[in-house]
């Protein structure tokens, strides 16, 4: 319940702020998939891998399930909603004066989480969360400019991956083991189910969205849907080998099914290039 409540202060607080119009969609879809990005890296370090904290959200019997629903409450919605928020105070102030509020006020907000049992610390402390929040809000304070003046803007190159990571990131939490359980990797590269589907879907994601940060700001615009949806097929291809190696298991899916799987991020992705490409070459002539 804690994080559906912070979750909900978060995102009125945001639409507040969006109602001044002082950040424009493409700010905002910039700042969210940059900072899910980032985070996501992390959380699949600290939380999944090395287990040294987990989050329990009290919503599901299942401490695996429940520590990812968790993650997707952090990871994706209130952390990101929040860097959406101090962007909008951090275009115009020094980068030390808001960082440091920002990161104590998540500090703070973390104790309370520890303290009543929203989360639970195994190999960490305190005092590392007040320094990954510090360096990453520090960061994003540098960020906050490009992200919203365009000048310059973000690297174009970057801006992909980030879109990619996430379209792929969300596509494979809905439909695969977070969720709907529609499918499951498992290669055997770590010994909890989660962190072994979480492992290889993000990473096949991360991969093809590198990929596509490479070939598609150097293609014409009338080939970029053939290199995204080749880049579609070798994610299908990846899953298909999983399956053959005894990799990857359907619940109530199939290798057509998998095909959408990685069609639908890309698809978005070509959506984005098409949307974001004239709005950023209007801002530089600004």
């Amino acid at each position: 319940m804690l994080y559906l409540i912070t979750l909900a202060v978060l995102l009125i607080w945001m639409v507040m702020l969006l109602g001044r119009k002082k950040l424009s969609w493409h700010s905002i879809l910039t700042a969210y998939v940059m900072s899910v990005v980032s985070i996501d890296v992390l959380e699949v370090l600290f939380n999944l891998l090395l287990k040294m904290y987990s989050f329990p959200t009290h919503l599901l019997a299942n401490p695996l399930d429940d520590n990812q629903l968790g993650i997707i409450f952090a990871d994706t919605l209130i952390l990101p909603f929040a860097y959406i928020i101090f962007v909008h105070f951090a275009v115009n102030s020094n980068p030390w004066r808001i960082s440091i509020p920002f990161a104590a006020a998540f500090t703070v907000l973390e104790r309370i989480y520890l303290h009543l049992g929203y989360l639970e610390y195994h190999h960490w402390s305190t005092w590392l969360s007040a320094g990954v929040y510090v360096i990453g809000f520090r960061i994003g304070a540098e960020l906050a400019r490009p992200i919203v003046s365009y000048r310059p803007p973000v690297p174009y190159w970057l801006r992909l991956i980030a879109v990619g990571h996430t379209t792929n990131m969300w596509v494979g939490a809905i439909l695969g083991l977070p969720v709907l359980k529609l499918y499951q990797f498992h290669p055997g590269l770590f010994v909890h189910s989660m962190a072994d589907d979480r492992f290889v879907d993000l990473a096949s994601g991360l991969v093809l969205a590198v990929f596509s940060a490479v070939l598609v700001p150097r293609t014409p615009g009338r080939l970029k849907p053939v290199i995204l949806a080749v880049l579609a097929g070798i994610g299908a291809s990846f899953s298909y080998y999983c399956f053959l190696r005894g990799w990857l298991t359907y619940h109530y899916w199939s290798h057509s099914l998998m095909v959408l799987r990685y069609a639908i991020p890309f698809l978005l992705m070509m959506l984005y290039d098409r949307w974001e490409l004239p709005y950023e070459r209007l801002r530089s002539r600004i």
